[in-house]
């Protein structure tokens, strides 16, 4: 009897499209964000920066703007809302037993999702995102019986979190406790013999073993850094906020039938200019410092601004890509096929670019202009659609998105998950 539930989840799982559409949007201004690092921005200094060449801090300046902090910011709202969309299905199956059906089958979801995300951090990317996504992803199940009143009040304290967090550096940013963890890592990377070499050096050495220490060390401060920034607060509160549109907006899985009307072209707009003003600053104090975050008072100012811009950019797109994306499908097709298959696009773009950029693949980092950053992500990109149009003919899903599912699932049937694809759009 269970299995025929479990059954009926999945089969009920149908996808919304615009979904998938706004999830392929979100991978190419990840793609975008990333190659910043990966071209090797974060390792120049201010008087390197300040000479490069126009086309390049032009470039530079265009994602801080118009992309840094804002589709990731999408990609977290779209994970609130898979928790939600994914939690009602479950309802609309079971009855009594709902509740822990579901409790079971979203933590092994997430232990799944932070196995991806470790194996990612240490010998891929140091820069992952899926560890922090499935630790905070097991917290939404204290959040899951809570009603749109009570989401409100905790997405307002999060969100406030992050600039209250700045504030207390501002004034205790000398205090020990702030650098303890980068001066662990720098001991562990003097442990290692390595203390005469930067993490630059590192990364590209042609020796796979100094890539990975080089993961290691940078592993080591990141939590310090996500305390700094505010990103544990920021991502947990945009989980919620995805719920919370859910239970507002969203009706069910099996269409896009909306409960209450989406906010009016007029008010996202107003959404889209408010933010972009805002990151427009942002984006100048980033070009003139060099520094996406620091502890002064313009730095405050800065940290301001990147919060409150992403949260009214990310709102603003996401309701006009929800309200305009099913109204030419030929167009956005290419973004729903990458949104299908997100966790291994996202995963294999990093793979790429490691393989492009660091020292024991074509060893480009640090040797590209900056403007280059398009036509990679471009190329990358096109790679990735045709390999999802050609694996989306035989499966329904993406590869990693598959044993995902499966390990889920666990121990249903083999014969569902590697199906061939159905004519219908389906799977959740």
């Amino acid at each position: 009897m269970k299995n025929n539930k479990m059954k009926s989840i999945q089969s009920k799982n149908s996808r919304i499209t615009q979904l998938d559409i706004i999830r392929g949007f979100c991978l190419c201004g990840i793609l975008l964000a990333n190659l910043m690092s990966f071209t090797g921005f974060y390792s120049l200094e201010l008087n390197e920066i300040l000479q490069l060449p126009t086309e390049d801090r032009i470039t530079l300046f265009l994602i801080d703007w118009l992309v840094e902090g804002k589709f990731y910011a999408m990609f977290s709202i779209l994970f609130g809302a898979g928790f939600a969309l994914q939690r009602q299905n479950f309802s609309n199956t079971y009855s009594t037993e709902a509740h822990v059906a579901f409790k079971i089958f979203w933590m092994r979801r997430m232990l799944v999702l932070l196995t991806f995300g470790l194996l990612h951090l240490f010998f891929i990317w140091h820069g992952d995102i899926l560890t922090l996504y499935s630790l905070l992803g097991l917290l939404l199940l204290f959040f899951s019986s809570f009603n749109q009143q009570k989401l409100r009040r905790w997405i307002y304290c999060l969100f406030s979190l992050p600039i209250l967090i700045h504030l207390i550096l501002y004034f205790s940013h000398s205090h020990p406790f702030w650098s303890s963890f980068s001066q662990m890592a720098s001991q562990l990377q003097t442990s290692f013999g390595y203390s005469q070499q930067t993490l630059l050096d590192l990364r590209t050495s042609n020796k796979i073993q100094d890539v990975f220490l080089a993961n290691i060390i940078s592993v080591v401060p990141r939590p310090m850094s996500y305390l700094q920034t505010g990103r544990i607060p920021e991502v947990l509160a945009y989980f919620l906020t995805g719920i919370y549109l859910t239970q507002k907006y969203i009706i069910s899985t099996s269409n896009s039938t909306l409960l209450t009307p989406l906010p009016s072209n007029k008010t996202l707009f107003k959404y889209l200019i408010a933010g972009l003003s805002m990151s427009f600053g942002y984006a100048y104090i980033k070009a003139i410092t060099g520094s996406p975050f620091s502890t002064t008072l313009l730095g405050l100012f800065q940290g301001v601004l990147y919060h409150i811009s992403a949260i009214f950019i990310a709102l603003g797109l996401l309701g006009y890509l929800f309200k305009t994306s099913h109204l030419n499908n030929s167009k956005v097709k290419p973004l729903a096929l990458l949104g299908r298959c997100s966790l291994s696009n996202y995963l294999s773009q990093t793979s790429l670019c490691v393989l492009i950029f660091y020292g024991y693949g074509l060893a480009l980092m640090g040797k590209v202009a900056f403007i280059s950053i398009v036509g990679f992500a471009i190329s990358i990109l096109i790679l990735q659609y045709y390999a999802c149009s050609l694996w989306l003919k035989y499966f329904s899903q993406g590869p990693l998105e598959l044993i995902w599912r499966k390990i889920s699932y666990k121990k249903y049937s083999k014969q569902y998950f590697f199906s061939p694809k159905k004519k219908q759009t389906s799977v959740h």
